[in-house]
């Protein structure tokens, strides 16, 4: 989420969403080296990949102090993950669908507990008017 301009209003604190399960090998990688770390990994090798709608990554058997998933991870979550996936290619969600999630939650949040207009929140949140608008009735459907 974008920081907000001062004009619009200040830093606002949204409450986390429920959260939503990783499915298929995020699930497993999750099991492993927990949630959050899984969710650090899967975004942080997003741009490594040549594909939008995976993630697919190699983790090695032996792992050397200088290998992005010890930058990405740390030591100790590089090391559990190659004891039980090394040699192997993992290929995964991009989890997209955790930020949408984020985003409509925050959406819904800023309209009826700050009483921010959609104009205001589309800036705040770096989408067009029209977008939050849309999201804005979709909840008031559901």
């Amino acid at each position: 989420m974008n920081h907000p301009s001062s004009a619009i209003a200040p830093a606002v604190a949204c409450p986390p969403p429920p959260a939503l399960p990783l499915e298929g090998v995020a699930g497993e990688i999750a099991e492993v080296i927990g949630r959050d770390q899984t969710i650090r990994l899967i975004r942080a090798m997003r741009d490594t990949t040549g594909r939008s709608w995976r993630v697919c990554f190699y983790v090695p058997k032996r792992l050397p102090i200088d290998h992005q998933l010890v930058e990405v991870l740390g030591w100790n979550d590089a090391r559990r993950l190659v004891r039980h996936f090394g040699g192997e290619i993992l290929q995964t969600s991009n989890l997209r669908y955790i930020e949408r999630a984020w985003r409509q939650h925050s959406i819904r949040y800023l309209r009826a507990a700050q009483r921010m207009s959609a104009t205001d929140i589309a800036d705040y949140i770096g989408l067009s008017v029209y977008r939050v608008r849309e999201i804005l009735r979709e909840a008031a459907d559901v």
